[in-house]
């Protein structure tokens, strides 16, 4: 045994499922890659983790002689930094804190005062200075900026041998070397990162298509002749008047019965044949757009405490446009995001006009100020609750999830999927979404890029998945702190 992952005939089903999320697991995986692990929300990456780490029983063997080491795991509040970080000397803490871009004065903070990006940071330089345990790194980025998550692509793409999950495209492409993604019907384990792998499943899927045509023309044509041969049977039978003739009639019925027994069975054997290609649902977006410019700005600021909270902007946003704010954690992105719908009120400097349109889908970052699940489905007419659970189809969220009216079993990106179908219900004018990619799958960001693309509605927003808004936005403005 090598510190290697050998992974032989896992299956592993949870007692609520009727098929297994893994059956005959087969996998081989070097302890020296930095390996992206990706797929559909509820396909079980983190339950993969949690057989990695022995926390689930199952059947088959995971052989290794690595320990795993599973982010995020946090310390007390009141815990320092430093003695988070125990295990280094304090020159390599703070060489890790430069990788980081981190302030050496934090070493000697309370653990629990650190903003999310900051905590974020930390367990990372804590879980790669554990030497005796092989990372398993999950959703990294829910808690980075875009600058944020640049800093920790490079501070991975400069060590070796973990497993990460993420759904942000860019950050997985600038630090992983090697795809293990878990599709609906089969685990592809490829060299290279999101770009390759996209390449390489796009070029697999066209064949199979080809593949899969063929069998479904072979199939159709053995049906044919089951067809024929169990009329011809039928009819010798029945022909038959004497008998000597029925006695051949029955013969004659008896090859066709196993004429026909082996030309179902070669159907059967081309049904199984034909591989089940993931198949990526159109998003329907109903739009109207605004009749009049929706913000003007002019040496605008928001104050806190009567300080500025970011650099006077100036900006214009028009109907048609795809305006999305940026900026680091902590500048007030959200702030400002707030105080655009109406939600919070601040003392402000500079002139200001906001109009937005009645009809607008409302995305908050946290999910406690979205709509839940149960009160979503409560308040639509069976009309709207049909669209409402074919919006959530078409997401890949399961029939099963939708008569689960606790949404307990749900993941992260399953439950973010509820809130985003309803966002995506009726006829508005503007979308006005923060944060709406984090938790969401690859497959589920591209769904909504296809469908904006598509459509081309009316837009203010929030997001730091670089892929998602590089595809969509047509304006942005970066906030900046005040010096």
């Amino acid at each position: 045994m090598t510190d290697n992952i050998l992974i032989k005939n896992v299956t592993f089903q949870y007692d609520t499922m009727t098929k297994p999320l893994f059956e005959n697991l087969q996998l081989s995986m070097h302890s020296n890659w930095r390996l992206g692990l990706v797929g559909r929300n509820g396909r079980g990456k983190t339950t993969f983790f949690k057989l990695l780490l022995k926390e689930l029983a199952y059947k088959g063997t995971i052989q290794t002689n690595l320990t795993f080491s599973y982010f995020p795991t946090y310390p007390d509040a009141q815990q320092p930094v430093y003695a988070t970080l125990d295990g280094l000397e304090i020159w390599e803490m703070e060489r890790e804190l430069v990788m980081m871009g981190l302030p050496a004065t934090i070493l000697q903070q309370p653990f629990g005062l650190l903003s999310g990006g900051e905590q974020t940071k930390i367990l990372l330089i804590a879980l790669f200075a554990n030497t005796q345990g092989f990372p398993l790194i999950d959703e990294p980025t829910n808690h980075l900026d875009l600058h944020g998550r640049k800093i920790v692509s490079n501070y991975l793409k400069s060590k070796r041998g973990f497993i990460v999950i993420s759904h942000d495209e860019s950050f997985l492409n600038d630090c992983i070397d090697h795809v293990l993604a878990i599709n609906k019907s089969s685990i592809d384990l490829i060299k290279g990162n999101i770009a390759t792998w996209k390449y390489e499943k796009a070029h697999a899927d066209r064949l199979q298509q080809e593949t899969n045509a063929q069998l479904k023309g072979e199939i159709k044509r053995l049906d044919a002749v089951a067809k024929r041969v169990g009329d011809w049977g039928t009819q010798k039978e029945n022909s038959s008047k004497d008998a000597a003739a029925r006695r051949t009639a029955a013969k004659h019925m008896k090859r066709s019965k196993a004429i026909k027994k082996r030309t179902e069975a070669l159907i059967e054997e081309k049904i199984n044949l034909i591989d089940n290609i993931e198949k990526i649902a159109e998003l329907k977006m109903h739009i109207e757009h605004p009749k009049k410019q929706l913000l003007y700005f002019r040496d605008f600021t928001i104050l806190r405490n009567g300080v500025p909270l970011f650099q006077p902007i100036t900006l214009d946003v028009y109907p048609y446009d795809r305006f999305f704010i940026e900026g680091d954690n902590g500048v007030g992105k959200t702030t400002l995001f707030k105080f655009i719908l109406g939600v919070e009120t601040f003392e402000t400097t500079g002139d200001y006009r906001i109009h937005l349109p009645e009809n607008t889908s409302i995305f908050h970052q946290n999910s406690a100020d979205n709509a839940n699940y149960l009160a979503s489905i409560e308040q639509l007419t069976k009309t709207e609750r049909e669209e409402y659970w074919h919006m959530l189809r078409q997401l890949d969220v399961g029939r099963e999830k939708l008569t689960d009216r606790t949404s307990a079993a749900w993941s992260a990106g399953q439950a973010k999927k509820a809130f985003l179908a309803k966002a995506l219900l009726g006829q508005n004018a503007l979308f006005a979404w923060d944060e709406v990619t984090n938790h969401l799958d690859l497959y589920a960001i591209d769904q909504l890029i296809a469908a904006i693309q598509k459509h081309q509605p009316t837009m203010i927003g929030i997001d730091h998945n670089e892929h998602y808004v590089n595809a969509i936005a047509t304006k942005k403005i970066k906030l900046s702190k005040m010096s």
